[in-house]
């Protein structure tokens, strides 16, 4: 069998980095956990918290003002609550700026599958999301994106 040598047709190149940001951050990608509510910051970027109390907290997200494109968070549940997580929009400035949805292990009824194309909150449902279940926002700098995972289709809601 002959061999086949890729290394002499490669071509190294700069890291390109979407903004100074990503490329400060992309040696360290912080990690928080989180057991009470959050008011999420522009300066929080890149930054995954784990959400660990059992009865549940509201986390906001900054004014969508207040942050660049390119900025993006993640939350994981870590605790399977008994009172849903929830994650919103600063609500003071923001209406429905969120908008896109989540896979699932389970997809009973494609009908109700979570998706959305404008929201004000994402909810980590009481006694039925489970450990492992997460949630990425991102932004362009006008609207935030959700996308995430959960195992059992009703273990996320977007309203």
């Amino acid at each position: 069998m002959a061999e086949t040598n890729f290394v002499a047709n490669t071509t190294t190149v700069d890291a390109v980095w979407l903004n100074a940001q990503d490329a400060q951050d992309n040696t360290n990608f912080p990690y928080l956990t989180l057991t009470a509510a959050k008011n999420v910051e522009s300066a929080d970027h890149s930054k995954t918290f784990g959400l660990n109390l059992a009865g549940g907290f509201t986390v906001t997200l900054p004014k969508i003002s207040e942050v660049t494109a390119g900025w993006w968070v993640i939350f994981r549940v870590e605790t399977a609550p008994t009172t849903a997580y929830i994650i919103t929009e600063d609500t003071g400035s923001d209406t429905n700026v969120l908008t896109g949805g989540f896979s699932s292990a389970e997809l009973t009824d494609a009908a109700v599958a979570a998706y959305t194309a404008a929201a004000t909150q994402v909810n980590l449902v009481a006694n039925v999301a489970v450990i492992g279940d997460w949630v990425k926002i991102s932004t362009n700098g006008t609207r935030f994106y959700i996308e995430g995972h959960t195992n059992v289709q009703a273990g996320v809601t977007i309203t």
